[in-house]
């Protein structure tokens, strides 16, 4: 845009800032892109957890391959921006017309060294992510014993935190020194040497290194995102950006059209008009016969080859209802070690679990567990278990290795690729839709723990159970109850291959619980995958799915056949705890069993499996933050914040008023004491912490279960050894000849 003549009305301050921004406007591009990468780079917990990853990794090898690619993607990208920003700044200086032009000095001073600051912005990014993903210091002296393995591990890795940010920032400087010199002394602004590098650079090396990198990608969706890791994916994409505006740029000063705006406008038309929607989950039609829960109450309770043990010691059978709460990586995590634990210690565990009611990552936990239940665990006479364990047990490793994986690089590379693509195109390709990138995820992962032979998550939803459930009914695995939001109705709906129509009035005074399938709607099936997906889909990391039906209503009315769209998203936007279906399965199985006086006595707990969140505790111990809060973040602050203490709600009213027939545990990760992040993507760091809390028997203390308000760490402790003591409690009730151990009830009410 060119200068006009200085105004006579114009005083020196506006020329000085009309200069500024007509040099900043005609950069604005690779300036945004630089921008966006600043902040991806350090705003999201999720990428702080991935600085942690990438910190830890270089500490323990400074030729970390994870490290290297990062640290060289951002620089390929640091070339890119400047490379581009000289384009545009050379476009301006050649758009302004001649001698009666008089250019601000200030404008050619933007113009000039603009390019060469964008340059340094990724990496300026990645320093400051950097030393923002260090936790805060935590003092030894007053935190316990029983925290010292994260704390020696933080101890470590303060000074690599500091080391990470000054490598960025070192190679920012020589960045900007190696630019500045190369644009003085080889291709001076304006000059031919730098018009033809531009030629080269923009318009040959770029779009061939990001088509063939793409190529490479979509061979392999799942590992060689994996193998590249998030922070080279998003270079990626942002070169990806780079090169295309960079070209639409070109054919807007050769052809006058405005390619980038256009699109721009049909990306939003295609939106507002549902034309790019590629998110119908998979499934299949299926004449699946369902089971109801009193039906598979009776059929279990009869399967189970060491009732007779408790019968002949006359203690009620153990029946275990598991609620495992949401969260991502962290809750998938926390569902399947602790219950690999317990079947570490109680080779019986698996077949006493009866149902999990599972929300987001917890549902993929519960998967995991209910897999290698599947696959490694029997129905059998009563063993007893174990006093304690030295070291990690066979389930508990499976679950470490398969949940130790990177979700989030396929994830990221699915969205911002071929769903991206998706975008621009007004027809729908299922095969690009990223929720798809995060159940193929899901399914690898099982290779690196589970049994190679049969993998579960990739198979069918009701073959885990098999033909009638007679898996789950007769065997050892436990039944999956997915909790979904579904959108049109604002209800959470339960999906599982047990029929839960029979929850709530008129059968049981419980309350209701609406199955998947409760409206009349045909069952489909579809991967476990997608049905651990189906819970997890949380708006924007993963879209609403879908599906289409014919109207059952007009069936019976005898009209003519319609269709019906139903949308779901994660179960966590009504309740993350899975404690609402979970407690509602519970009554209903213990009002049941009391109308039958022909089935053995029972035991019903509920376990639940939670990241506690204790609001108002953690808002006094908190320093005082009187900050003011942006309009613009806090909305979404306040929903995630309502979230989880609709989930802690959940939890607490039930133990506060517990309801008849059944016993609640809750076996908690203390989220405050080492914040979790919301994601697909775990720090060893973050795995250790939440490995405290997977249970230890042998150090239970029951005169010490009240939660201690002292500080994050002291109510972490207490924690810790509430965990342990509900796995003492277990491993009491899976033990016919031992005694109940005689302890107050664990629950967040205490």
């Amino acid at each position: 845009m060119p200068d006009l003549p200085p105004s006579p009305f114009e005083t020196p301050t506006e020329r000085l800032i009309d200069g500024f921004l007509r040099g900043l406007f005609a950069i604005r591009i690779p300036l945004g892109l630089g921008v966006l990468s600043i902040l991806v780079l350090t705003l999201s917990d999720q990428v702080l957890e991935v600085h942690r990853v990438l910190t830890q990794e270089r500490a323990q090898n400074i030729f970390n391959i994870h490290w290297l690619l990062s640290l060289v993607s951002l620089l390929a990208l640091s070339v890119v921006l400047w490379q581009l920003a000289r384009q545009h700044a050379e476009y301006a200086a050649e758009d302004t017309p001649g001698e009666h032009v008089v250019p601000h000095p200030l404008c050619h001073w933007v113009l000039r060294w603009g390019p060469r600051l964008m340059a340094v912005l990724p990496l300026l990014g990645a320093a400051l992510g950097i030393w923002l993903s260090r936790l805060p210091n935590l003092d030894d002296a007053e935190t316990p014993q029983s925290l010292a393995g994260p704390l020696k591990i933080l101890a470590q890795l303060r000074k690599d935190f500091i080391v990470g940010s000054l490598i960025c920032l070192v190679l920012a400087i020589i960045v900007f020194l190696v630019v500045t010199l190369f644009e003085r002394h080889l291709t001076p602004h304006g000059s031919r040497r730098a018009r033809n590098l531009a030629v080269v650079s923009n318009w040959m090396l770029f779009p061939v290194v990001v088509l063939a990198s793409i190529i490479l990608l979509i061979r392999d969706p799942v590992h060689l995102p994996q193998a590249l890791g998030s922070i080279p994916l998003f270079a990626l994409w942002v070169v990806n950006l780079a090169v295309l505006t960079g070209l639409f740029a070109r054919y807007y000063r050769i052809f006058g059209v405005p390619i980038l705006g256009t699109l721009i406008i049909l990306l939003i038309a295609f939106e507002v008009f549902g034309l790019t929607d590629n998110h119908q989950f998979r499934h299949t039609s299926a004449d699946i016969q369902r089971p109801t829960v009193e039906t598979a109450l009776r059929a279990w309770l009869a399967a189970r080859k060491d009732g007779p043990a408790y019968r002949s010691v006359n203690k009620p059978y153990p029946l275990y209802v598991v609620a495992a709460e949401g969260g991502g990586l962290y809750a998938a995590y926390q569902t399947a070690k602790f219950l690999g634990r317990m079947q570490d210690l109680c080779p019986n565990f698996a077949q006493h679990v009866f149902a999990v009611s599972s929300v987001s990552g917890g549902s993929l936990g519960a998967a995991v567990f209910a897999g290698l239940a599947r696959a490694f665990a029997a129905n059998e006479d009563a063993h007893p278990c174990l006093e304690m364990l030295a070291d990690r047990g066979n389930f508990e490793t499976r679950a470490d290795a398969i949940l130790s994986r990177d979700l989030l690089a396929p994830v990221l590379w699915g969205g911002l690729f071929p769903d991206f693509l998706q975008r621009f195109i007004p027809w729908p390709f299922p095969a690009l839709d990223r929720a798809r990138a995060l159940e193929y995820a899901f399914e690898e992962v099982w290779r690196y723990g589970g049994d190679k032979a049969n993998n579960p998550l990739s198979g069918s939803l009701f073959a885990l159970c098999g033909a009638g459930a007679v898996a789950c009914l007769s065997g050892s695995t436990p039944a999956l109850a997915f909790n979904v939001s579904n959108i049109e109705t604002g209800m959470q709906m339960v999906l599982s291959p047990l029929d839960f129509t029979s929850i709530g009035p008129p059968w049981t005074s419980s309350a209701k619980a609406f199955d998947f399938f409760s409206t009349g709607v045909d069952p489909v099936d579809m991967p476990l995958s997608t049905a651990v997906g189906l819970s997890a889909r949380f708006p924007w990391v993963s879209p609403a799915g879908w599906f289409t039906f014919t109207d059952p209503t007009a069936k019976t009315l005898g009209a003519a056949a319609q269709r019906r769209r139903m949308s779901f998203v994660d179960g966590g936007y009504v309740d993350n705890s899975g404690v609402a279906t979970a407690s509602k399965l519970a009554q209903s199985l213990a009002e049941l069993h009391a109308k039958d006086p022909t089935l053995p006595p029972v035991e019903i707990k509920l376990i639940m499996i939670s990241a506690a969140w204790i609001p108002f505790d953690r808002f006094w111990m908190d320093a005082p933050d009187n900050r003011a809060q942006s309009d613009v973040f806090t909305p979404f602050v306040a929903a995630l914040a309502t979230w989880q203490g609709r989930g802690y709600t959940t939890q607490y009213d039930l133990a506060a008023d517990p309801k008849p027939g059944f016993k609640i545990i809750e076996a908690g990760v203390y989220y405050n004491f080492m914040p979790l992040p919301l994601g697909w993507q775990l720090s060893s760091l973050s795995r250790s912490y939440i490995d405290l809390f997977r249970g230890n028997p042998e150090k239970c203390d029951p005169n010490q279960l009240d939660r201690s308000l002292e500080s994050h760490a002291a109510l972490a402790n207490s924690y810790i050894n509430r965990a342990n003591c509900v796995a003492a409690e277990i491993a009491r009730d899976l033990t016919p000849a031992a005694a109940p151990l005689m302890m107050p009830a664990i629950t967040p009410a205490r």
